[in-house]
């Protein structure tokens, strides 16, 4: 496989799976240790033979980004953010939970208020619409 090759496999195993930045980024890494190896006596397929499948490695660098992404914070960054007002880590959870409770119940009393009032309309139209067809039905159905 000549670099070219393990190069533009790799660029589509990685396309769409993290960041182009990154895709970018590894790619010159490989293009560079590859030519840097090279310069060195060894082959461009020796080089490429001992990374590996390019697939492979696109799964491995996915993981490390994934898991780059998901990264725990250590115990004295937890308890610094819970101490620290506004943090990002922890924001006033109770205060999200107390806005969405009140806003939960404003719904709840908007939607009966507007249920009391449109209560009456509906069944109004409802029954209009049955008499209407009532009166359909004697004067011009089942004509034969």
């Amino acid at each position: 496989m000549t670099r070219e090759e393990f190069l533009k496999e790799l660029r589509i195993a990685l396309q769409g799976r993290i960041p182009q930045a990154q895709v970018n980024e590894h790619l010159n890494y490989y293009e560079n240790y590859i030519m840097e190896e090279s310069r060195k006596g060894r082959t461009e397929e020796e080089v490429i033979a001992d990374i590996g499948n390019p697939r492979l490695a696109a799964k491995t660098l996915t993981e490390l980004y994934e898991g780059d992404r998901h990264q725990n914070f250590d115990d004295k960054e937890v308890e610094s953010a819970k101490k620290t007002e506004g943090s990002r880590f922890f924001p006033r959870l109770w205060f999200r939970r107390l806005m969405t409770g009140i806003i939960g119940i404003l719904f709840l009393i908007l939607l009966v208020k507007i249920g009391i009032v449109l209560l009456p309309i509906i069944a109004s139209a409802v029954l209009a619409g049955g008499i209407l067809y009532v009166i359909y039905l004697i004067f011009f159905g089942n004509k034969k």
